[in-house]
């Protein structure tokens, strides 16, 4: 992109500001390659003498690291652009060094409702090495675009099978001797950690907002909780997924 003074003065501050906004993005995009990093920096630092806006104006931006030009711009991102989202900003550097190896661990979506949640929880999911993932209702699954770029590509590579409700995803697991514990915070749950896992399990996870139906909570082997010590008595449900992977990890 490159701009003479005069063209990019005749934008209106709005516009200005979007594409001071595609400059960061596209210099943090190609930072490894260093001409063209050069070059984006150089135009960025001579539009930025171009803006409306004196504070703009005076804006200092670092060009020794990616993490020192991050710094420089973040309260700038912060205050016009939009929040990034995780997807976002890893960076694929190590991707592929190591073969999934398959646990015996399954994960059961309860009529999941965010999108953005499923994805993480696919993402989560193939680190773990989980066997399979359970769709129950209208969970979403990897033919959602959302859930595809929240798992940062890992939604085709975690097998997954949906169920319409969790009665017949329960016969489903039994056939393979599958021990199925409800992730709940109810009366009489037991701590996960302190809690001897029998394999293969299943853990499910109930909707974002209200969490696993009783009825539902009535078809498992155990109802297991993660202990907390704060004033708020639950966990985002792709939080409880991955401490549900780890510890199951751990006890194998």
């Amino acid at each position: 992109m490159k701009f003479s003074k005069d063209k990019f003065q005749s934008l209106s501050k709005e516009r200005q500001i979007r594409k001071y906004l595609q400059f960061i993005d596209l210099i943090e995009q190609n930072w490894s390659d260093e001409d063209k990093r050069n070059n984006l920096l150089i135009e960025f630092t001579k539009c930025l003498q171009f803006a409306k806006d004196i504070e703009l104006r005076s804006l200092k931006i670092a060009n020794n690291s990616l993490r020192d030009f991050i710094r420089s711009i973040i309260q700038f991102e912060r205050k016009y652009g939009k929040e990034k989202r995780d997807y976002d900003l890893i960076i694929h550097s190590h991707d592929g060094r190591r073969k999934r190896i398959a646990k015996p661990i399954y994960l059961v979506l309860d009529e999941l409702r965010s999108s953005f949640n499923i994805g993480s929880i696919f993402r989560t999911s193939e680190c773990f090495g989980i066997e399979e993932i359970i769709l129950i209702g209208y969970t979403a699954g990897a033919d959602n675009a959302k859930v595809m770029k929240t798992s940062m590509g890992t939604a085709q590579m975690v097998p997954s099978r949906r169920f319409d409700n969790l009665q017949l995803a329960k016969d489903y697991l039994k056939k393979k001797n599958v021990t199925l514990y409800a992730m709940e915070t109810v009366e009489g749950a037991q701590k996960i950690e302190v809690t001897k896992l029998i394999f293969p399990a299943a853990f499910i996870l109930g909707n974002e907002a209200l969490g696993i139906p009783k009825d539902d909570l009535k078809l498992v082997d155990e109802i297991l909780e993660i202990s907390l010590s704060g004033w708020k008595n639950s966990l985002n449900v792709g939080v409880t997924a991955a401490i549900c992977c780890y510890e199951a990890n751990k006890q194998l």
